[in-house]
């Protein structure tokens, strides 16, 4: 590990905890952010501190920083801003090098509070001290259990890391992939990035064996041109996915004010991406998404793809997104032909997308693994994954919607395995819409569940699954040529 990226290590790893500006009042966040830490079991040592305080949920109360036992490995501080300095000060004092400033009222409130940031960083830099924040809503580490936030969000263990300058985007962002089953390795609110940046974050993620997949939310950038040298680095090992606001005159006032971000021209921020290969999308679900494809699926050796589809207004609407995308919905030879009249009827429509809504008998796997083993097809789009064949056969056993719905999952839940098992053996990407009746906790819970066990997102338009398997595609292409692809 780096000696850059070791500076950020107990922010991630820490043993012991200070929490300044605790509180016994629960509409403080001194008061959630100490909850949230229990409550998520971390296992290391929790010190509160705070002057009028004697015991807040069961933990003794230091009145100073000065007062604590050991010097904690991360002080995380919401105390008031006319604070800010001497605390910073009596963790430098300490020995602490490492903290989270939960506090806002700083650069986004005007210049005194600007000069307040660039005062509490010139004296944490004096001492060594490296800093989050401030005005964010916390960190989390999953395999640390390591839940240090504002936001009663306990995610499991994953792949998929966070760097956000809001806070309530990435709360956001990871209840999104939360209720998808999907887990999370690291949580970054990284606020107005008075002293460590986007950046910094990136080149810790670059090293972490937890992280696969980076989604990122940004209002500005401090310092673009290291960004773009930090960031073609990083994704050559990994996929950055990118959220940017403040793309409009509107949006630019607001990430002013937010987090004082400098939202600079959108067209040069465009190209920067492309530079870098990371890969912009413009919603927090679309983040989701399309970050959510890189867990599992091979990366397609080129932009042809093959459509499957039960229904011909889903195959278009797929099709036009690839196309718009840059992919080639390829044409199907006649040896890939032959071998599909083997499975279709004689009136289907012989192109690609192949439409199976007038086979219904029709086995998709067979269908699939045509398409997988064709040199012409470089990965698979599957709209409609067919279900409920074993339900309609067993609608004696079916009391209620709600058991329709169930038996319909743990159908849907079959299918997907014969299809990762395809997808595994023949190393082509294949993403899948599916279409099924949805509804009850009970089915989501199940679906999620799923999505863990498998690590394979299922996506429910076919907007979503096209474009997912497009990002992977420029991902594959800029791994394989670089920028210019």
């Amino acid at each position: 590990m780096s000696q850059a990226v070791g500076r950020l290590e107990p922010l991630f790893s820490p043993r012991s905890v200070a929490l300044v500006g605790a509180s016994n009042d629960p509409g403080k966040w001194g008061f959630i952010v100490l909850l949230n830490l229990i409550n998520g079991r971390f296992p290391g040592k929790i010190y509160a501190v705070n002057p009028r305080q004697k015991e807040i949920l069961g933990l003794q109360v230091y009145h100073s920083v000065a007062e604590l036992p050991e010097t904690p490995d991360l002080a995380v501080i919401l105390v008031p801003l006319s604070s800010i300095l001497q605390v910073i000060q009596d963790c430098l004092d300490k020995g602490i090098k490492a903290g989270v400033v939960i506090t806002a009222g700083f650069a986004e409130v005007g210049d005194r509070g600007q000069q307040m940031e660039r005062d509490m960083v010139r004296l944490a830099r004096q001492g060594g001290m490296v800093l989050v924040g401030p005005n964010c809503n916390g960190i989390m580490s999953t395999y640390s259990r390591f839940y240090c936030s504002m936001l009663p969000l306990y995610p499991r263990r994953g792949s998929l890391a966070i760097i956000s300058q809001s806070g309530n985007v990435a709360g956001s962002v990871t209840g999104e992939a939360m209720s998808r089953g999907l887990g999370i390795s690291r949580y970054i609110s990284s606020g107005n990035e008075a002293d460590l940046h986007i950046e910094d974050f990136l080149e810790y993620l670059e090293q972490d064996e937890q992280t696969k997949v980076i989604l990122s939310y940004v209002e500005g950038l401090q310092d673009g041109r290291r960004f773009l040298e930090v960031a073609r680095r990083v994704t050559k090992k990994k996929p950055i996915l990118m959220l940017k606001a403040g793309d409009t005159p509107a949006g630019t006032r607001a990430a002013r004010s937010h987090t004082a971000a400098l939202s600079g021209s959108d067209s040069i921020f465009s190209a920067a991406c492309k530079q870098a290969a990371i890969i912009r999308v413009h919603s927090m679900d679309e983040l989701v998404d399309a970050g959510g494809v890189f867990l599992s699926q091979p990366l397609p050796k080129g932009n042809r793809v093959g459509i499957i589809t039960r229904g011909g207004g889903w195959g278009v609407l797929a099709a036009d997104v690839c196309a718009r995308a840059g992919l080639e919905v390829a044409p199907l030879g006649e040896k890939t032909l032959s071998e599909l009249d083997k499975y279709l009827p004689p009136w289907w429509t012989r192109h690609n997308p192949v439409d199976l809504v007038a086979a219904l008998g029709a086995n998709d796997n067979n269908i699939l693994e045509v398409l997988l083993c064709s040199a012409e097809i470089d990965g698979v789009v599957i709209l409609g994954l067919a279900t409920g064949a074993s339900v309609f056969s067993n609608l004696s056993s079916i009391k209620s919607m709600d058991d329709f719905v169930l038996a319909a999952v743990e159908d849907f839940g079959q299918s997907l395995r014969e299809v990762i098992k395809l997808r595994d053996h023949y190393q082509k990407p294949v993403v899948v819409a599916m279409n099924m009746p949805l509804g009850g906790e009970e089915a989501a819970a199940k679906l999620a569940a799923l999505t863990r066990e498998t690590q394979t997102v299922c996506y429910t338009t076919p907007h979503q699954a096209a474009a997912a398997y497009a990002v992977l595609v420029r991902y594959a292409q800029y791994l394989r040529y670089g920028s210019d692809a």
